[in-house]
């Protein structure tokens, strides 16, 4: 998604002369290798521009700063320690172009060649605020996956998120009671204090409460919008929108009611078991094609958004739940992160381009009896796995913190599994980490519908939780992806907080 069609990496060679005595030895020929790691990056990764520099070999002033003006139009860039003889120009030549330019950068050593200026060089450097990967190995072919690493950040830079939310506590109660009309029915026979306490709330002009400053963990770009957008962008490449939440519900009105009822009909024919009304299930169908409407009408277009939606479902400026609606869009490549929830969105997408698989936000629970964590949020996406597999098994149920309204699916997850869990925080610049594997699934009353268990060091995790950073939600990766994600750190200037160790 950048700008420009192809992403460009600078190659920058630091070494020593062909005919100097150092590493790896006298006579050795740089020009060939150079030859052989650059034909191979440009053969494994064929959508990348890779701007080849002379080697450097001393500190030569002009060969610096023609680097340097290069550098001005690439994205990332890989350093090459290749060897070394003593010459402390070497040393300088690699800091003066690391400070250059804040981007991306891998440090990438060859073993018995480079060792002496790449030590010495992250030593330097480590404690700096620096968008650095430092690895080395023998065989450069071992840096390929660093380098797809650095490559997928790249590829995220230019992508946008799509934020609704509201400034106004102002509700439509005529709305909110159409949320609730499908249930009425059976609200009635079950709970028939709910709809006579709505009624006295409604006569009182109760206000649910809303945040509007900040304060709760799945608002934090509410704090201060302009410096969060700013800080976002710098960081990932990647801009926040603010869309208006009224055009939801706009579409949700212009949806025709027998195109809503085909898709309900097919996730009645898919769920292995159903809850609601097959009025609150069309309802959800048209919030999933009033939804995908609105991130895909006119010119632009967005792989993830984040309404919301419990605000806007509790103003009535949300006409039905959008868990169904989520759940569907996720097999469209289009993905909806709950609560307008920015920093959950970011860590969603930067795992779905790490992994190429779409993440679970959700809230969890610690088990500290049987050292568990249990994730669980009212939608989850089908393509747990990737679009490649088969997609996770559901049931259509009611969302859970409401207990008896809207069309929420709950998803089996695959046990015995490993699942890897983050969470950004751009404020602080650091990303949560753990991981822990798959026990089983539960369905149990309380909280959200849609619960997995996982195997992790609980007490660990309270014992290093950092609420005022990373707040309640996590976004959860299947698969064991934690070397990808703390090497996208380093790249991303990001501080790592390892909560289950």
């Amino acid at each position: 998604m950048m700008n420009r069609e192809r992403i460009k990496i600078a190659l920058i060679f630091i070494g020593k002369p062909q005919w100097e005595a150092g590493w790896p030895y006298i006579g050795y020929d740089n020009e060939e290798f150079i030859g052989d790691i650059t034909t191979h990056l440009v053969s494994m990764f064929p959508h990348v521009i890779f701007e080849q520099n002379e080697l450097i070999t001393t500190y030569d002033r002009s060969l610096i700063e023609d680097i340097k003006i290069k550098l001005g139009d690439v994205d990332g860039m890989i350093i090459f320690t290749i060897g070394h003889y003593g010459d402390p120009g070497l040393i300088t030549s690699g800091l003066e172009l690391i400070n250059t330019k804040k981007m991306p950068c891998i440090l990438a050593n060859i073993i018995y060649g480079g060792d002496h200026t790449f030590i010495k060089l992250y030593s330097l450097i480590k404690e700096k605020s620096h968008q650095l990967y430092p690895i080395s190995s023998q065989n450069f072919k071992d840096f390929d996956e660093y380098i797809t690493v650095l490559i997928d950040i790249l590829r995220m830079r230019g992508e946008k998120i799509l934020l609704f939310a509201t400034e106004s506590r102002e509700m439509n109660w005529d709305k909110v009671l159409e949320i609730i009309k499908p249930e009425r029915k059976e609200i009635l026979k079950k709970h028939s204090g709910f709809i006579d306490q709505i009624g006295s709330m409604k006569q009182e002009n109760f206000e649910f409460f809303t945040d509007l400053e900040g304060a709760d963990q799945a608002h934090p770009w509410r704090v201060n919008p302009e410096e969060y957008s700013k800080r976002l962008f710098q960081m990932f490449g990647v801009e926040l929108v603010r869309g208006d939440p009224d055009t939801i519900s706009q579409y949700y009105e212009m949806v025709k009611e027998e195109d809503a009822e085909q898709i309900a009909e097919k996730w009645m024919e898919e769920a292995n078991k159903i809850e609601p009304t097959r009025k609150s299930i069309i309802n959800s169908a048209k919030m999933y094609l009033a939804l995908k409407k609105v991130v895909t009408d006119g010119e632009k277009s967005y792989k993830v958004f984040t309404p919301d939606c419990g605000t806007l479902l509790l103003l009535g400026k949300m006409p039905a739940y959008p868990c169904m609606a989520f759940f569907e869009l996720s097999k469209e490549n289009i993905y909806g992160i709950c609560e307008s929830d920015t920093n959950s969105a970011i860590s969603f997408l930067l795992g779905l381009y790490l992994t190429g698989r779409p993440g679970y936000v959700s809230n969890h629970t610690l088990d500290l009896v049987n050292n568990r964590v249990t994730y669980m949020h009212c939608v989850a996406p089908c393509n747990y796995s990737g679009n490649e597999n088969d997609p996770l098994g559901y049931d259509i149920v009611y969302h859970g913190e409401s207990n008896f309204l809207g069309a929420v699916p709950r998803v089996t997850f695959p046990k015995g599994e490993v699942v890897t869990t983050i969470k950004v925080s751009i404020a602080q610049e650091k990303i949560a980490l753990r991981q822990g594997t798959i026990i089983d699934n539960a369905e149990e009353p309380g909280g959200c519908v849609s619960k997995v268990w996982v195997k992790d060091n609980a007490r660990k995790i309270l014992e290093n939780y950092d609420w005022n950073t990373f707040g309640w939600h996590r976004v959860t990766f299947l698969g064991d992806w934690k070397k990808q994600f703390e090497v996208a750190a380093y790249l991303l200037g990001l501080e790592v907080c390892v909560e289950d160790r």
